[in-house]
C-alpha cells in the first residue's frame, strides 16, 4: 500500500527483495501483496507478474479495505529513501503487522529493532533476509507484532498527538 509517484518510497527496492526471495526454497510458502497508484507503478511491479504469489493492484484503498489487508497479512514491507514519519506504517504496526523498513531520515525516531526491523537503506537483501528471519522465527515474529503495535500507542495514540493538538489549540 505505497504510492508509485516518487522514488522516495524505494518501491523497487522490495520488488528487488522479492526476487531475491523467489531463489529461496520457502518462496511459494509466502504471499505478496503491491497495492498503490502512480506513474511508476507499472514499470516498478512489472519483474514481478511472473510470481503465482504475487498480487499486483494498481489502485489506492479505502480505509476499510486497508484494514482487510492488515486483517490479511504479517508484514508491512515499507523501505523509504526520505519518509519523515510513515503513517501508513504506523497503521500496520497498530493492526499487529511487522513492520521492514529502512533507517533514513525521521524512522528512527518512530521506530527501531524492539519494535521492528530496521534495515540499512538502499539494500534490497537485506529486507529478503529480514522476511526470512521472520519466516524462520514465529516467536521474533510475534515478539516485533505486540512491541510494534505498543510503539505506535505509546507514542503515537490518540492522547499523545490529537489530545495534546486540541488543548493547544483551545489555550
Amino acid at each position: 500500500m505505497r504510492p508509485y509517484h516518487s522514488r522516495t518510497y524505494a518501491n523497487d527496492i522490495s520488488v528487488k527483495a522479492v526476487e531475491l526471495l523467489s531463489k529461496k526454497p520457502f518462496f511459494n510458502d509466502l504471499e505478496f501483496c503491491f497495492v498503490g497508484d502512480g506513474d511508476l507503478f507499472d514499470e516498478t511491479t512489472e519483474p514481478l507478474k511472473k510470481f503465482n504469489n504475487v498480487k499486483i493492484e494498481k489502485r489506492f484503498l479505502t480505509q476499510e479495505e486497508i484494514k482487510s489487508y492488515h486483517d490479511n497479512y504479517g508484514i508491512f514491507l515499507t523501505p523509504t529513501r526520505m519518509d519523515s514519519q510513515g503513517v501508513s506504517r504506523d497503521e500496520a504496526m497498530s493492526s499487529g503487522l511487522v513492520a521492514i523498513t529502512t533507517n533514513v531520515a525521521a524512522i528512527p525516531e518512530f521506530v527501531d529493532n524492539s519494535c521492528a526491523i530496521v534495515v540499512e537503506p538502499e539494500n534490497p537483501k537485506a529486507l529478503a533476509d529480514a522476511i526470512e528471519y521472520l519466516y524462520h522465527n514465529p516467536d521474533a515474529f510475534l515478539k516485533l507484532s505486540k512491541a510494534g503495535n505498543n510503539r505506535v500507542k505509546t507514542q503515537s495514540g490518540f492522547k499523545q498527538t490529537i489530545l495534546k493538538e486540541l488543548r493547544l489549540i483551545s489555550g
